[in-house]
């Protein structure tokens, strides 16, 4: 799991020197922010968008940062749209319609790089093909009462 941490000044070259005691409750489990993100991306925001694994971020506010993805049943994964930040001890996070927006923005974008779509562009392999399966019978519909 990588950490995060915001608040301190890093210098270009030397010895950096961190001496970090900090006390953290973690009520929120970074499976759990990831699932609150992606069920609200899913609802509210779009089907082709999940939240990928969060990283811990320390600084002003410790949160669960969140990345969100667009992805594409031709392509499969597109790009971040964005990161939603999810409070470690009360799950609270920005599900603004606002922030959904920006995430909307930022996708139409990565949408309008991606190439055209080709039908049949990709193969599949033979050993996925099912073989020996016999052919389904024709179904015969009764007619419509109106028709008869």
């Amino acid at each position: 799991m990588t950490i995060v941490l915001e608040r301190f000044d890093i210098p270009e070259r030397g010895v950096l020197e961190l001496d970090l005691h900090e006390s953290i409750e973690i009520r929120v489990t970074a499976e759990e922010a990831r699932r609150k993100v992606n069920s609200w991306v899913h609802e509210y925001v779009s089907y082709m968008m999940r939240a990928e694994a969060p990283t811990l971020v320390i600084g002003e506010r410790v949160v669960w940062r969140v990345p969100t993805v667009l992805t594409s049943s031709q392509v499969g994964r597109v790009g971040v749209v964005g990161h939603m930040d999810v409070e470690v001890r009360t799950g609270e996070m920005n599900n603004s319609p606002e922030r959904g927006v920006q995430f909307m923005t930022c996708a139409r974008e990565l949408a309008a790089k991606l190439p055209p779509y080709q039908p049949g562009w990709l193969e599949v392999a033979d050993e996925y093909i099912p073989k020996n399966v016999p052919r389904a019978k024709m179904a015969q519909l009764p007619p419509d009462d109106d028709e008869v």
